[in-house]
C-alpha cells in the first residue's frame, strides 16, 4: 500500500471512529493520548520538530481541558444565564484555539528559544496544523455568535453549530492525529533511510 493511501485511510478511519463515539468523555482522552504518544515518540527518536509540535498542542489542549474539568465555568456563569454561560464556554475555547494557532505559526522561533538543536526547521506539517486550528477557531467563533443569536435575540431555530459541534471539532482532531501519525511514519522512514546509507 502506498504511503499516501495509508495516510488517507488513517485520517478517514479516525474521523469515522471519533464521530461514531460522539462523546467528549471518550474522544478527548483518545485525542490527548495520541498527542502524548506523538510527543514521547518525538523525544525517543530525537525529532525536535515533531516533539515540539505535538507537545505544544498537547499542553494547550490539556490547559483547556483542565479549565473545563475544574468547573470554573459553573462558578463564573450560573446555569440560568445561558447567554453568559455560552459566551464563556465558546469564548474560552476560542481563546485556547487561537493560542494554539499563534504558537504553531511561531513554532520554529519558540522551538529555537527552548532548544539548541540544529535540526529545528519549518516542516511541511507546520502549515497544516495551524490551518486545522484556524478551522476550529472558526467553529468556536460561529458557535459563540450562534449562542448570542439563540439566547439574546431569541432566534431559537439557529442551532446548526450547536447540533453538529462535536462532529465539526472531531473532524479537525482526526486530521490533526492523521497529520501527527504521518509525521511519525515519515520520521521513522527517514531514520531507516539514514541508517541504510550509513551501513
Amino acid at each position: 500500500m502506498k504511503l499516501s493511501n495509508l495516510i488517507l485511510l488513517i485520517i478517514f478511519s479516525m474521523a469515522f471512529f471519533y464521530i461514531q463515539l460522539w462523546d467528549d468523555q471518550l474522544v478527548t482522552p483518545i485525542y490527548l493520548l495520541l498527542l502524548t504518544i506523538g510527543t514521547i515518540y518525538g523525544v525517543y527518536v530525537k525529532n525536535t520538530n515533531l516533539t515540539h509540535i505535538a507537545g505544544f498542542i498537547l499542553l494547550i489542549t490539556l490547559a483547556n481541558r483542565l479549565f473545563f474539568e475544574t468547573s470554573l465555568v459553573s462558578y463564573i456563569a450560573p446555569e440560568e444565564n445561558k447567554l453568559l454561560q455560552g459566551t464563556i464556554v465558546y469564548g474560552t475555547q476560542l481563546l485556547f484555539s487561537l493560542a494554539i494557532v499563534l504558537v504553531l505559526i511561531f513554532r520554529v522561533q519558540l522551538s529555537r528559544k527552548l532548544s539548541n538543536s540544529p535540526n529545528i526547521q519549518l516542516t511541511h506539517f507546520d502549515g497544516v496544523f495551524h490551518w486545522l486550528y484556524m478551522y476550529t477557531s472558526l467553529i468556536y467563533l460561529l458557535g459563540l455568535l450562534e449562542n448570542i443569536a439563540w439566547s439574546y435575540f431569541e432566534l431559537k431555530s439557529w442551532t446548526l453549530i450547536y447540533d453538529n459541534f462535536e462532529g465539526l471539532i472531531y473532524i479537525a482532531w482526526a486530521l490533526c492525529c492523521g497529520a501527527l501519525l504521518t509525521m511519525m511514519i515519515l520520521s521513522a522512514r527517514e531514520d531507516g533511510t539514514q541508517a541504510s546509507r550509513a551501513s
